[in-house]
């Protein structure tokens, strides 16, 4: 398929030196980083987009629970279907303030630069059990993405991935959106004060 010159965006969000950025091109190259805060992230995306992404990938829980643990049924899924622990899959109340902070504020800054901008919530490690790759050069090759070799470090590789799964999402690959269904106490990701984000997912 032949994508244009679209660019996708992901994110790792973090602490300093801990965020994690990734602009994936429409020929699969990818520019990666790690940087201190939302801001730098935003700085970094203005000088390689000429126009509004396609799509984003933020690794944070960008909508939440008002019930026990701020646990949603997104998650709950997750560890069911792939045995994921609870520390592997967390709860927000369990989650660093960083991840939390950094992922709402780096959309919100996205979307005041570029109004409208397509927005999916991501959990790369999920992904990749999901998906069942069994190393990097396999995900790439699998996804047709050319990056340096320092992706392998972790923060750019998860942003790397987010934005794969932005690009599959946003071009309607990846059909299964994880925030389609909720239990009562989430705020409702379609209408909320940061919507619309979606949580589009590999495998039904």
């Amino acid at each position: 398929m032949n994508r244009g010159n679209k660019i996708w965006i992901g994110a790792d969000p973090g602490g300093k030196g801990n965020f994690g950025l990734a602009v994936l091109q429409s020929d699969g190259s990818a520019h990666t980083c790690c940087v201190d805060c939302a801001d730098e992230a935003i700085a970094v995306v203005a000088r390689h987009a000429n126009s509004t992404p396609a799509g984003v990938g933020v690794d944070a829980p960008l909508w939440w629970s008002s019930g026990r643990s701020s646990d949603r049924q997104a998650d709950q899924w997750l560890r069911t279907k792939y045995l994921f622990s609870g520390g592997q899959v967390q709860t927000a109340n369990s989650l660093r303030g960083a991840a939390l902070v950094q992922g709402a504020m780096f959309v919100q800054r996205m979307r005041e630069h570029f109004p409208g901008v397509g927005v999916t919530e991501t959990h790369p490690k999920a992904v990749w059990k999901a998906l069942r790759v069994t190393s990097w050069g396999a995900f790439i090759k699998r996804f047709s993405v050319a990056v340096e070799i320092r992706v392998e470090q972790e923060h750019e590789r998860d942003a790397v991935i987010s934005a794969v799964a932005a690009r599959e999402g946003f071009e309607g690959r990846w059909l299964n959106d994880l925030g389609s269904t909720r239990y009562p106490s989430e705020q409702d990701p379609s209408t909320f004060w940061l919507a619309p984000i979606h949580y589009f997912w590999p495998e039904e």
